[in-house]
């Protein structure tokens, strides 16, 4: 046989095995993408069927399969029950409910659990399903788990989840792919992730609402990933005029931008190009040592306050280690909790002011 006509076969078995891999080596996710499948969906409600390696864990709610090369037009990409979306990457994508009856989530075994103390960045992508009518979350959440587990409808977590994706004016984007990414640090126990909002209670506040009057919300999820922060994955480099930035032995300032999860120490993906032009300075610096300051508002007890600021300090430490650029001696952290307030706690633009991290170079 011809390489001519071996490269002509190749191109007809892609075409006609639409479930083929798509790779991504670093993800631990396994088909991230939704593109694996046992068979084409041909109805709503066959994502429990259909996607390979996946798991919807609730007790009642099947989750949902699109695929473009569905011949329903409930199921496609172009046409669906709920809408359509074009999908994030390749051919396919899941879909969640989310309604006052039931939940669903979509749950995962990663192929290999995270390494306590190693940062990861995490990303989904979301969309609201377009269908007249439909409510929105402001809030999507990750429950890292170390076995599989079912949710019953509705019902409370006893803990908050690991991981919290707010939106104050709701995920209601119903043209585009919504990114969702944080930076996180693992604590060992990780090998299985569900993603969906769940209802659950923090600070006296409550999580899970759905806003509209149907109280019936559906999101597209494509492009789920979990990969190691390394030396070399500066995730958004940032513009060439902060690359130059020079700081003063001696001299403290605050990393305006250093942003987190609320009442969590996982970043939001708001603080990377600040990070990343601090790094890019570290490596060009010799023989510096920083001073890594966390801070709080005064919102919750004062001894949970001085822990959060410190494990907010800490993830700040580890995201620079990962990159290699600083030993590990030259990096001393201290959390403050609430005791150094820059403004009084009495506004909510002050209380954000008063979440801070401070870097002084000694």
């Amino acid at each position: 046989m011809t390489f001519h006509k071996i490269h002509i076969l190749l191109i007809l078995l892609i075409a006609n095995f639409p479930n083929c891999i798509y790779s991504q080596s670093d993800n631990l996710i396994p088909n991230y993408s939704f593109e694996e499948f046992n068979s084409l969906p041909d109805d709503v409600g066959q994502g429990v069927k259909c996607i390979l390696q996946w798991y919807i864990n609730v007790y009642e709610g099947k989750g949902d399969y699109y695929h473009t090369n569905s011949k329903s037009k409930r199921a496609g990409t172009d046409k669906n029950y709920f809408g359509n979306q074009e999908p994030h990457s390749g051919r396919a994508y899941a879909g969640i409910c989310i309604s006052k009856k039931f939940r669903e989530f979509l749950h995962v075994k990663l192929t290999n659990p995270l390494i306590k103390g190693k940062q990861y960045k995490i990303q989904i992508f979301i969309s609201c399903a377009d269908k007249k009518g439909l409510s929105t979350v402001n809030e999507f959440n990750i429950l890292f788990s170390n076995e599989l587990f079912y949710v019953p409808d509705n019902v409370y977590l006893k803990s908050p989840p690991q991981i919290c994706f707010t939106n104050i004016n709701n995920y209601d984007n119903k043209e585009d792919w919504i990114e969702l990414s944080t930076i996180y640090t693992a604590d060992g126990t990780e090998s299985r992730l569900t993603f969906g909002t769940f209802l659950y209670k923090e600070n006296e506040k409550e999580h899970g609402e759905i806003f509209g009057i149907m109280k019936y919300a559906h999101y597209y999820v494509d492009d789920i990933s979990i990969s190691l922060v390394t030396k070399d994955s500066i995730i958004n480099p940032p513009a060439q005029t902060n690359i130059d930035k020079s700081y003063l032995t001696g001299e403290t300032y605050i990393f305006d931008n250093v942003q987190f999860e609320t009442g969590k120490s996982n970043l939001l993906p708001s603080s990377y190009e600040e990070l990343d032009s601090l790094i890019i300075y570290l490596k060009n610096a010799s023989n510096v040592k920083i001073r890594i300051i966390g801070h709080t508002d005064n919102v919750g007890s004062s001894v949970d306050n001085m822990r959060l600021s410190y494990d907010r300090a800490n993830t700040v430490k580890q995201y620079i280690l990962e990159r290699e650029v600083i030993d590990e001696k030259s990096i001393i952290i201290e959390g403050k909790g609430d005791t150094k307030p820059i403004l009084p706690n009495d506004t909510e633009e002050s209380r954000k002011k008063n979440r801070r991290v401070e870097i002084s170079f000694l």
